[in-house]
């Protein structure tokens, strides 16, 4: 015979799942169905097992700690995002929200998992005390990259969204060398005179990378917003970062 609840006990429940809430225990739909369901499944079914045992505050707070490593909790990179995204004002966290699930964003860092929630923090972090919008969360992203690091898109292959055989048109095709800065020019011809993505030793790979173009002005920027940092540092591979950008704009 499977146990009931009273009213007492299901009060009790409810208030220690605020406490559990503020250290990450999934107890709502909006943190994940499946994981709420799952949480509240296991300890409905610790007090069904031990029908001895009262439902108290204490005691399902107890239960959940002794169950811990069955149950599911939000990240630590997952709070500290929300604690940051909670203290904004509405108007902040729309802005935020508009920018941070633009194709540009999703093209540049990643905005998924344990890695976004850590990206997003930082960039919150940073923007205190600036203005809320695009200018400023893309001016983070350009700073912490260069700074402390942030978690970077996976390398995708642009694809062109002309007809095929046709190359695009418009104010939005590809500077031709006619437009190209001196130091693009002689990037370009660098690169151009071996055929190979790989320049000659000593070559500035600053310029390099500086040089990549995208078919599309704004491929272009999302392209120069791309960084691979020297590992356990924070300063730039402007070697790496030149082949990323290449493979970034297809070539």
């Amino acid at each position: 015979m499977s146990r009931e609840f009273s009213q007492q006990e299901l009060q009790a429940v409810m208030q220690a799942e605020e406490q559990l809430r503020a250290q990450g225990f999934i107890v709502d739909n909006d943190d994940g169905k499946e994981a709420a369901d799952h949480n509240s499944e296991r300890v409905s079914a610790f007090f069904e097992l031990n029908k001895n045992v009262p439902v108290t505050v204490e005691s399902v707070l107890a239960s959940v700690q002794q169950m811990r490593d069955q149950l599911k909790f939000k990240s630590s990179a997952q709070m500290v995002y929300e604690k940051e995204y909670q203290a904004l004002s509405p108007s902040d966290q729309n802005a935020f929200g508009a920018w941070w699930f633009s194709p540009s964003t999703k093209m540049t860092i990643v905005i998924e998992g344990d890695e976004g929630f850590s990206n997003a923090a930082h960039i919150i972090q940073w923007s205190k005390g600036r203005t809320f919008d695009a200018r400023t969360f893309d001016l983070a992203v350009s700073n912490l990259t260069a700074t402390q690091g942030l978690h970077l898109a996976p390398y995708r292959e642009q694809v062109s969204s002309g007809r095929p055989g046709h190359e695009p048109s418009g104010p939005f095709a590809p500077k031709s060398d006619a437009n190209l800065s001196a130091r693009e020019a002689a990037a370009r011809r660098a690169t151009a005179s071996s055929g190979k993505p790989t320049p000659a030793q000593g070559t500035d790979f600053r310029a390099l990378a500086d040089a990549v173009q995208g078919r599309t002005h704004s491929d272009t920027e999302n392209i120069h917003r791309m960084y691979v940092m020297k590992p356990g540092t924070s300063n730039v591979d402007y070697e790496k970062t030149y082949h990323a950008r290449r493979r970034a704009a297809g070539l």
